[in-house]
């Protein structure tokens, strides 16, 4: 019963987070490919975007603070972090780094700080909310485990 209603809030959190344009349809895709045999997917996704976007993050940041910025590098960078943002669904991240992607074709520095922090502070809501789905996903887990060992 427990177990349910933490399921239940968790797809209520998650459609807010849809409703709110922080998620879309690609974090329900890797939701659906979660099942008995990998229960930890979606955490194991969340860990793996969260180490991706920061050093992503870190090297746009560093590329940016260079006297004569190396645009191919930032494009890498800023890159990996739409690719990251798409495939777990963190919609406004993927959005700024196409933003960014515009800005650094323009070779606009300042535009691209700019759109940069913009980045790291969708970055940031998007991470908090992670971490909140991720727990409620280790809290499910456990009880479902507690609840095949009676």
């Amino acid at each position: 019963m427990v177990g349910t209603s933490l399921q239940q809030e968790l797809n209520n959190f998650v459609r807010s987070l849809r409703e709110q344009g922080i998620l879309d349809h690609n974090f329900d895709t890797l939701s659906r490919i979660q099942n008995d045999q990998s229960p930890l997917f979606v955490t194991e996704v969340i860990n793996l975007f969260t180490r991706d976007a920061e050093n992503a993050i870190t090297q746009a940041r560093d590329s940016l603070q260079e006297p004569s910025v190396d645009y191919d590098k930032l494009i890498a960078a800023v890159h990996q972090l739409r690719g990251a943002s798409s495939s777990i669904g963190g919609c406004r991240v993927a959005l700024a780094c196409r933003e960014l992607r515009s800005a650094i074709d323009d070779k606009d520095k300042e535009r691209c700080n700019e759109i940069l922090q913009r980045i790291v502070e969708e970055y940031q809501t998007l991470h908090v909310n992670l971490a909140h789905i991720f727990n409620l996903g280790r809290q499910i887990l456990a009880l479902q485990r507690g609840q095949h060992q009676v």
